[in-house]
């Protein structure tokens, strides 16, 4: 028999936080999230999402034995947005068993209703930055230090439960293999700079990207993100918490930032060491050794992740994007990385695939984004 409980301790929320590193403990290809992060996002102290969000966790044991997670999230912001009534699931993960996972997912609809949502979605976390999309495709390839990776079976007991995909996402990798950028991105790039005037901003350090650009980086993430699927606006308290987390992992060698003629943000590029292969060494603890793991792939990095693109809405059909990549790839090829995995792009954000048409590249991941009436 199944139990489904609330988790409301400490104990509880590591058990939450733990399930998932245990469950995939013997798989090369789950990356797990660093446990103190994951515990941080579960405390309304820590965690700025909690501003305008409802939050609640689920725990599924069996023999006094978790066997799965669940939890259930209204983003106020978003349901004021898009005029909506409508909670997510996130972090859902279980054995494979009808029983764990219909049990989970009623827990999370039945909380949904008791608060008036008319239907719900996911999986899905507090904002944009998150892990988003359930894999449906690409089981085989190591995950992402900022992406998910969940097994084969979940899509089945999610659209058995009467779930229908929402939103799909394609995650690609760029190989540096052949030590040279592409013909295509230079000549559009160059095309770029002296038709129009946009040019790379010169920075020193990770401090001066954030001293400088920081803010800036969020308002245009803000007006990029705005028709997106699923997007929320990021609050003054949540800017400042990834801002926080961004100052760990920036090297000015993967970020590029544009300017046009004026000298004004017009878009940015920013990529980071993966951090995948390190997370996995450290089993997803800083201590007592995951730092030494973790310091080495952000100091010596063989991969990375392209993790975010921004380009201002009024410049966006003018090439920045290939501006953006080739300035980067240029580095990546110089020093000596082996290839660049990107986040979710959705299949509809057509400017952003467009730009990526024109560099060799290899589909290897889909994810989706599942809705139901509630």
């Amino acid at each position: 028999m199944v139990v489904i409980r609330e988790a409301k301790t400490r104990k509880d929320f590591k058990k939450f936080v733990k399930f998932p590193t245990e469950l995939y403990k013997d798989n090369p290809y789950y990356v797990p999230p660093f446990e103190l992060d994951e515990l941080n996002l579960t405390n309304p102290k820590k965690n700025a999402s909690f501003e305008d969000t409802d939050a609640i966790y689920f725990l599924a044991e069996r023999d006094g034995k978790v066997v799965g997670r669940i939890a259930g999230l209204i983003c106020h912001l978003y349901n004021k947005k898009n005029n909506a009534k409508r909670a997510r699931f996130s972090r859902f993960d279980f054995i494979d068993d009808a029983e764990v996972a219909d049990s989970l997912l009623k827990a999370a609809e039945d909380w949904a209703r008791s608060k008036g949502m008319v239907d719900i979605h996911g999986p899905l976390g507090f904002n944009d930055l998150e892990r988003e999309g359930l894999l449906v495709e690409g089981f085989e390839t190591i995950g992402t230090y900022q992406g998910s990776w969940n097994a084969a079976y979940y899509k089945d007991h999610i659209e058995r439960n009467g779930y229908v995909p929402d939103a799909k996402w394609v995650e690609w990798r760029f190989k540096s293999e052949d030590k040279k950028v592409d013909e295509r991105v230079q000549r559009v790039a160059k095309i770029v700079e002296t038709r129009y005037g946009f040019h790379e901003a010169k920075i020193k350090s990770a401090r001066e990207v954030i001293k400088k650009y920081g803010r800036d980086f969020f308002k245009l993430l803000d007006e990029c993100f705005e028709p997106l699927y699923g997007t929320i606006p990021f609050t003054d308290k949540l800017v400042d918490q990834t801002i926080g987390l961004f100052k760990l992992i920036i090297d000015t060698d993967y970020v590029s930032i544009i300017l046009d003629k004026n000298g004004e943000l017009a878009a940015f590029g920013l990529g980071y060491a993966s951090l995948a292969r390190a997370i996995q060494k450290a089993k997803g603890r800083y201590l007592p050794f995951g730092w030494i793991h973790i310091l080495h792939a952000i100091k010596h990095p063989k991969y990375l992740e392209l993790g975010l693109v921004a380009v201002k809405p009024k410049y966006q059909k003018m090439g920045l994007t290939a501006l953006i990549i080739n300035n980067m790839m240029q580095r990546i090829v110089n020093n000596g990385i082996i290839y660049c995995d990107t986040g979710c792009q959705l299949e509809t954000n057509t400017a952003v695939l467009s730009a990526f048409d024109m560099i060799d590249r290899e589909l290897i991941r889909r994810k989706t984004c599942y809705l139901k009436k509630l």
